[in-house]
């Protein structure tokens, strides 16, 4: 599958480096709608998740120290699950 996907990755460039710019953008444009559309959603919590996330909502706002309570109790749990799996 992996030799597969090289060919089609060549095949991609070279129809890019046909096309327009104008023309681009609406591919780009068609294969985000593809991958919204049918790939599988990003794990929970994982970074692609969370940058998707972002780039769909827009940067999160946090009220006055929030984020940094957030940060602290991320900090002690993870403290706790490395004292406990010594």
């Amino acid at each position: 599958m992996t030799q597969h996907l090289t060919i089609q990755t060549k095949e991609l460039e070279a129809i890019l480096a046909d096309l327009p710019l104008e023309k681009v953008q609406e591919l780009l444009d068609f294969a985000d709608y593809l991958r919204q559309r049918y790939a599988p959603p990003p794990q929970r919590g994982s970074a692609a998740a969370i940058l998707t996330t972002l780039e769909e909502g827009g940067p999160a706002h946090f009220e006055e120290g929030e984020l940094e309570q957030l940060l602290e109790e991320i900090e002690s749990l993870r403290l706790m699950d490395m004292n406990g799996n010594d």
